[in-house]
């Protein structure tokens, strides 16, 4: 067998091998439920990393004797985004106005109810809002996203009740998201000063 033959096999073995690994890794950190905050978190530390801004992680809020966190909160020139992330392999079936959606795995047809993330945003700038008006902190521009994350490059959402604003999204609609020109607008917002504030969020 020529020499060219022989790399050329061992180049298709060594990529079928790590496409192999990088599948397994995958579906092992979705079961374990790390897939989907990690899809996200990359996702913010590229954009983080090119713009020169800042990203926390797991953010806590502490307001009158309430409690509330942040899966992410990147700090930019253009103020601040709020992320939550969500994960599961099936369908997301949710109503803006009602408390509670439910997801259905798509393997066992399993359904499973959980609290409204856009009620749960809401609540997190809301408690926000009044932690940092207590520290004479203002007109700080404030941007939510809720996004999805399944195994399939577009997770099944079906949303009804829309806001005029859909801050419920794929993985592909949030990376379009991020594209927008607000994020790129310099509002004066000193990323430094700020991060440092969102580091130790007590009243």
């Amino acid at each position: 067998m020529k020499t060219s033959v022989v790399v050329t096999l061992a180049v298709v073995v060594l990529i079928a091998a790590v496409l192999i690994a990088w599948y397994f890794q995958k579906h092992i950190r979705f079961a374990k439920g790390k897939y989907g905050k990690q899809t996200v978190k990359s996702i913010l530390q590229r954009f983080a990393l090119s713009h020169n801004y800042k990203l926390l992680e797991n953010v806590q809020i502490s307001c009158n004797g309430q409690t509330q966190t942040i899966d992410f909160v990147l700090v930019g020139f253009f103020g601040l985004m709020f992320v939550s992330a969500l994960q599961g392999q099936g369908d997301f079936y949710g109503d803006f106005k009602e408390a509670r959606w439910t997801f259905v795995d798509e393997d066992n047809n399993k359904k499973v109810r959980f609290n409204n993330p856009v009620l749960e945003m809401d609540k997190k700038l809301d408690l926000f809002r009044k932690l940092m008006a207590q520290k004479k902190v203002y007109n700080l521009k404030i941007d939510p996203a809720v996004v999805v994350v399944g195994t399939k490059s577009e997770t099944p959402l079906y949303l009804s009740h829309v806001r005029e604003e859909n801050i419920v999204m794929t993985v592909d609609e949030f990376k379009k998201f991020l594209l927008k020109e607000k994020f790129e607008k310099d509002n004066d917002l000193d990323v430094e000063e700020i991060t440092k504030l969102l580091q130790n969020l007590h009243d």
